[in-house]
């Protein structure tokens, strides 16, 4: 077989490999992992009988003498004793006979992906939405019924005792991803709402989720579009960071945007204070609704394996219908170590139910008894979302995860997947477990998200940063926190300790925008035994952020006052605003006015909007050819 025609003449698998060697692997596994994907039952039961060390290189060596045209055929061919008997060995591996035979009981799932994926012309939407709805259909068959309970129906499309074949329906009409309602906020008066107060984030997921919804041809909703989270996704330039300057910095700009109405930028930064060591639990989901995901979920462990260092510590749980301990407390010895780390990765197996509260119990508990004093504990998580087993609402996540998260270990969200998303439930995850949320469909969602950000994603600095504004009535008449819908919180909850936030990882940022009305609205009082009276000062507003050490439960406060007069750069301003006028237009909202319209149709005609955007500019010309 022609390994290198096969890796360097398909463009995708040579911008994997690219990819792969960039992360530090060698050039034989740079090639394997680019031409394989985990999840293949054939090629997973071949790889048990390999050697656990240096497999990569043995599984490149192996290909090379093969006859057959693809990797699948080898594999296939390699697993059959006897020619005579290929149907009958094929019937095992891909659920479509001979369990009976054999005696051993067909996986939970197999049936569905595999007939799925080896004998059904559709497109690919259509295959994959299939699977997910067969696996589904098996752990609902498999799980309990209720007395007085219908029994589950087959999936649609796919027939069953009795029944005929049905046209496939297409999956859009059969999406069942959630997500938590999003409801715009009106500007409020600083006479009656002196001060805005919100839970501060450096989270991005909801841009992943944009980018995966126009890359895939669908629509985009409302409740996926957390302006804050679009906002946070690119980056902004203040200069070097001071010496001494503290775990946080406040950084603001100003953009006037008509006479009576200006802009005012805040982006509150965390100091880089990486841990020398990891302690890493690996968390993956591998039930049949992630049977879509299996490429883009290989380059993210890929990824994350290539950030360990000599010494650092990584175990790897796995989760479907039970969990497994694939490895634990594996000490890095080095980069052959890593290759043969993904080496057995590439045996897993995607089949099954989605018992994730198993997974998380297993996980903290391998954690805890992993925990280093000195070193980033954290549990990474990567799935869809889709918990259709054991733990599975809101409430009962919220509950599991507060719980857990008292061992000192930190939850971080790798989120992935289309037709069957759970946002909202990864959502309470990540704000409960203390850690941070992105999603990722595509390679360039991984480098983003996962490699160049892999150290906030891993080293908590701080949880439960919160930000207030107090604005100034002399200059001010009424705001609006543009974003943050879901994330506001009361006056009051600023300096309560009990109310929680969520964290910063080293080196994240967090990007607040306000629309301010400009004036004296001092004179606007009406009321008869309440006045209002100004302190004379030049303040537009004073900026504060509270926080917590990642182990401590008392906050530290830091602030920055913003004067009236104050000018200078504002291209991080315009970046911020652009974007937020993207984001309105992605929601289909009524809130831009005529001067929002202005700007935003100059910025395209200009392009300014590319070089501000920087490394995201690929990312921004997506949304852009969205909204038209």
């Amino acid at each position: 077989m022609d390994v290198e025609a096969k890796v360097m003449g398909n463009p995708g698998k040579k911008r994997e490999y690219e990819y792969y060697k960039g992360l530090g692997y060698g050039e034989k596994a740079a090639k394997i992992l680019a031409l394989l994907t985990y999840g293949d039952r054939t090629m997973s039961r071949f790889l048990r009988d390999f050697d656990k060390e240096a497999r990569l290189d043995k599984l490149y060596a192996w290909l090379l003498e093969r006859p057959e045209s693809t990797p699948q055929e080898a594999f296939r061919t390699a697993m059959t004793p006897k020619e005579s008997e290929e149907r009958h060995v094929l019937g095992n591996l891909f659920g479509m006979g001979g369990a009976k035979k054999t005696g051993k009981a067909m996986p939970v799932g197999a049936s569905a992906r595999g007939m799925a994926s080896q004998s059904m012309p559709m497109e690919k939407g259509m295959v994959l939405r299939e699977a997910v709805m067969m696996d589904e259909a098996v752990c609902a068959a498999a799980a309990p019924i209720p007395m007085g309970m219908p029994a589950p129906m087959p999936a649609p499309g796919m027939g069953g005792p009795g029944m005929e074949m049905r046209e496939p329906v297409d999956p859009e009409d059969l999406a069942t991803d959630s997500y938590e309602q999003i409801e715009e906020k009106d500007a409020k008066s600083v006479l009656t709402a002196p001060t805005s107060t919100f839970r501060m984030t450096t989270n991005t997921s909801s841009m992943g989720i944009v980018l995966n919804q126009i890359r895939s041809g669908r629509s985009v909703d409302l409740s996926q579009v957390r302006i804050e989270e679009i906002l946070n996704y690119f980056d902004y330039d203040h200069g070097t960071w001071e010496k001494d300057a503290g775990k946080f910095r406040i950084s603001t700009e100003r953009y006037q945007k008509s006479k009576d109405k200006e802009l005012l930028y805040v982006n509150v930064e965390a100091a880089d204070q990486a841990k020398e060591k990891q302690n890493v639990i690996l968390l993956l989901d591998v039930s049949g609704s992630m049977s879509s995901q299996n490429e883009v979920t290989q380059e993210a462990i890929a990824t994350v394996i290539s950030k360990l260092k000599e010494g650092d510590v990584i175990s790897l749980v796995t989760y479907s219908s039970t969990d497994h301990t694939i490895f634990e407390n594996h000490v890095v010895a080095g980069a052959g170590d890593r290759e043969d780390l993904m080496g057995r990765i590439l045996e897993l197996e995607i089949t099954g139910c989605t018992y994730g509260s198993a997974g998380i119990e297993t996980a903290y508990q391998l954690g805890k008894k992993t925990y280093q004093k000195n070193a980033s504990n954290q549990v990474i998580l990567i799935t869809d979302g889709d918990l259709n087993f054991g733990v599975t609402e809101k409430g009962g996540l919220k509950d599991l995860i507060e719980e857990k998260k008292k061992t000192g270990l930190f939850l971080s969200v790798i989120g992935t997947g289309l037709y069957n998303y759970k946002d909202d439930k990864l959502e309470v995850l990540t704000k409960h477990g203390n850690g941070t949320y992105c999603v990722i469909n595509d390679l360039e969602d991984v480098e983003r998200s996962v490699n160049q950000k892999y150290v906030s994603l891993t080293n908590v600095i701080a949880k439960d940063v919160k930000a207030q504004v107090e604005f100034n009535p002399r200059f001010v008449k009424k705001y609006r926190l543009l974003g943050y819908e879901n994330r506001t919180l009361a006056h009051e909850d600023f300096k309560n300790d009990k109310v929680i936030s969520e964290p910063y990882g080293s080196g994240g940022h967090g990007v607040a925008l306000y629309e301010l009305e400009k004036g004296d609205a001092t004179g606007q009082q009406e009321l008869k035994y309440q006045q209002a009276v100004a302190v004379p000062s030049e303040e537009l507003c004073t900026i504060k952020v509270r926080f917590k050490e990642p182990l401590g439960e008392e906050s530290s406060e830091i602030s920055k006052a913003v004067m009236a007069s104050a000018a200078g750069n504002n291209g991080n301003a315009k970046l911020a605003y652009f974007l937020y006028c993207l984001s309105e237009k992605l929601r289909d909202s009524d809130k831009l006015d005529e001067a929002d319209e202005a700007f935003f149709k100059k910025m395209l005609e200009s392009g300014d909007y590319k070089k501000l955007a920087g490394g995201g500019a690929q990312a921004v010309e997506l949304l852009v050819r969205k909204v038209g």
